[in-house]
């Protein structure tokens, strides 16, 4: 079984790629990230934030004698939260008619969690490796999810983390999961400033995801208690990084490098070239995206989005400033440059100039230490989440009359599903 691992950072099209795998006849694609196991090796608070490390585990079948809790998973599947505040995301994805990804669609699907659990402790008392261990989850999940109808012929499966790029240690999961490869998409860092913005947002005004009340673009664009600059500063660490990376791996081997916005584009030349690295057979349906074989609707900010939408690229300057526009040219102009000017499908970032990095030199020196390395990555990332803290602004009056209006609007929707089992979405920032 091969796996394609999207790793990326937050707000950087992960899921799209996976989405347009998931209709492939040998690929079975996760609705839901999917993510190793936090590595607490190194330091034990851990904010499961981007930067925070993950690792592939050790696995010694005389020591780790429980594949459920190797795997952090529960026995018995934890209950939805139908309280509004409180909806968080599914840990499985999958549920009597809803799927994690979905949106808005009349879903009819189901997850058989006590078959998953057997599954996976039969073929733990067989487990030699961490591979095996990895490869009997997959084959469970997609057993129990529908009787195993979108599980293809699981020669491959596709799987997505936001904060995969910083797995302590690359060459572990190349060494584990031999053949299998890790996939990184870059995104312009106007697009990735717009998102994270917009996500704050809606936090401070009592938004969610799937809005039932769209949420003004003038409330985002007019929104500033954030930082800019650390979130600028965490885009650019992770380009020093996905450096160091290729150069130690290159660019012609199983870690791959794309730009989000030329699959969005030209989504048929980045497939085939990802086909031709991984040895997927190139198929028409991996132009569509979808999920569970279903046609999927996006899982943006921006709302219901139909196939591959090119609309999320240039909505940028709808809900940035031009003065947060001209702070991120200014620190970002030479890898953007860059950027735009590498037309190859598969990118090789390796030429940038090493002053336009980010600590290249710090970077340099620690991606030798893994444990230096990890304690840099989330000491970077850290900041990238902090409220500027000040006196109460004039919108408050405004994000607390918005944040009533929506918690009113969701009513109707709680109360069906308390009633109605099943019938109803969960929603949560």
């Amino acid at each position: 079984m091969i796996q394609l691992h999207v790793a990326s950072i937050n707000r950087s099209g992960a899921s799209l790629l996976t989405r347009l795998l998931d209709g492939h006849p040998d690929v079975a694609s996760y609705p839901i990230e999917f993510n190793f196991p936090v590595d607490t090796r190194y330091f034990p608070f851990v904010d499961r934030l981007t930067g925070t490390p993950t690792h592939i585990p050790e696995y010694d079948p005389a020591r780790d004698t429980d594949i459920l809790r190797f795997l952090g998973l529960p026995e018995k599947r934890p209950e939805a939260v139908l309280k509004w505040g409180q909806e968080k995301a599914d840990p499985i994805g999958v549920r009597r008619n809803y799927l994690e990804r979905e949106v808005y669609n009349a879903v009819k699907t189901d997850f058989d969690y006590e078959l998953f659990v057997r599954s996976l402790r039969e073929a733990g008392r067989t487990a030699k490796t961490v591979r095996d261990v990895y490869e009997a989850r997959h084959r469970a999940y997609f057993a129990a999810w529908d009787q195993g109808r979108y599980a293809g012929t699981l020669g491959f499966v596709a799987t997505y983390g936001s904060g995969e790029l910083y797995i302590a240690d690359l060459s572990r999961y190349f060494r584990e999961f031999e053949g299998s490869c890790i996939l990184t998409p870059v995104r312009d860092v106007h697009g990735y400033v717009a998102s994270e913005k917009s996500r704050y947002a809606r936090r401070y005004y009592g938004s969610k995801r799937f809005t039932t009340i769209k949420m003004p673009d003038a409330l985002v664009r007019g929104f500033r208690q954030y930082d800019l600059e650390a979130m600028v500063r965490s885009w650019l660490v992770s380009i020093t990084r996905i450096v160091l990376l290729q150069e130690r791996y290159g660019t012609e081997g199983r870690f791959i490098v794309y730009r989000y916005e030329d699959l969005v584009r030209e989504t048929e030349r980045v497939m085939r070239e990802i086909c031709r690295r991984s040895g997927l057979r190139y198929e028409p349906c991996l132009l569509t995206p979808t999920i569970g074989g279903r046609p999927w609707g996006g899982s943006s900010h921006r709302g219901r989005r139909s196939g591959v939408s090119a609309d999320l690229l240039g909505y940028y300057p709808s809900v940035l400033r031009p003065d947060e526009i001209e702070r991120i040219d200014r620190a970002t102009r030479p890898v953007i440059e860059y950027l735009h000017a590498n037309k190859e499908a598969a990118l090789d970032l390796r030429s940038i100039d090493r002053k336009a990095l980010y600590d290249y030199d710090y970077q340099k020196r620690y991606c030798e230490d893994p444990e230096k390395w990890a304690l840099y990555s989330a000491l970077a990332f850290r900041d990238r989440r902090r409220v500027q803290v000040g006196p109460p602004p004039p919108e408050a009056i405004l994000a607390t009359l918005y944040a009533a209006g929506v918690f009113l609007a969701h009513q109707p929707r709680l109360w069906r599903q308390r009633l109605l089992p099943g019938w109803g979405r969960q929603n949560y920032t």
